[in-house]
């Protein structure tokens, strides 16, 4: 009985640990733009993203370091990133 409950507590400890590192995928459906910018592969990009919860999931998939930046000469690149 009490390696089952030393068992369950180690799994449950686990289970919180490795969901710790997940990417949130959900945000809210509002329309707030915000534009990103960050440096890949030595070269500046600048995004738009609909609202900072998207830019902010788009950073935790894809790795990238988003930082707010004004909403002027967007990348080329921002459609294959953003996928």
């Amino acid at each position: 009985m009490k390696f089952c409950l030393v068992l369950i507590g180690l799994l449950l400890c686990c289970g919180q640990i490795f969901a710790a590192y997940d990417c949130p995928s959900i945000c809210p459906a509002i329309y707030k733009p915000v534009c990103g910018q960050a440096t890949i592969k030595g070269r500046p990009v600048r995004c738009e993203f609909s609202n900072s919860c998207v830019m902010g999931v788009n950073a935790c998939t894809k790795g990238i370091n988003w930082q707010e930046s004004p909403c002027k000469g967007l990348s080329p690149l921002c459609d294959a990133l953003k996928n």
